[in-house]
């Protein structure tokens, strides 16, 4: 897998490439599905044409950061466990929406439809639990 230092203008596939921006300013490009260095973010793009493309089924959080998520297009659902409801969507995105995950909230996506999401995303730490209880798709 190679990384390389963005240091000339070119146009990226970012379905296929990772995006992990450095202390001070600079951007390493790696294909998919790149290193987990510790201390970096990663700015991914998805196609998910199904809850099994974001991991309906699995809680996941991020102890340390906060993780964007925007919609660029479709409908999809975020969920919160520590929700009064987590069997119910805290926010549905339509396209050109984001949302804030605070850091250490358990979270999980579900597709109302298909579309492509853009993430904003710590590398390191992130941890992940199966979902026990409800339908992964409300």
């Amino acid at each position: 897998m190679t990384t390389h230092r963005s240091s000339s203008v070119e146009a990226l596939d970012l379905f296929s490439s990772l995006l992990q921006l450095q202390e001070g300013g600079a951007v390493d490009v790696t294909a998919r599905p790149g290193p987990r260095d510790p201390g970096l973010w990663s700015v991914a793009a998805f196609h998910a044409d199904s809850d099994r493309a974001v991991h309906a089924d699995v809680w996941e959080r991020h102890p340390e950061a906060d993780e964007v998520l925007c919609l660029l297009s479709g409908r999809m659902r975020v969920y919160l466990r520590e929700s009064e409801r987590p069997d119910e969507p805290v926010a549905v995105l339509t396209p050109g929406t984001c949302l804030v995950v605070p850091a250490g909230h358990w979270h999980r996506l579900s597709v109302e439809e298909p579309g492509d999401l853009l993430t904003i995303s710590p590398r390191a730490g992130s941890e992940h639990t199966r979902v026990t209880t409800g339908p992964a798709h409300a």
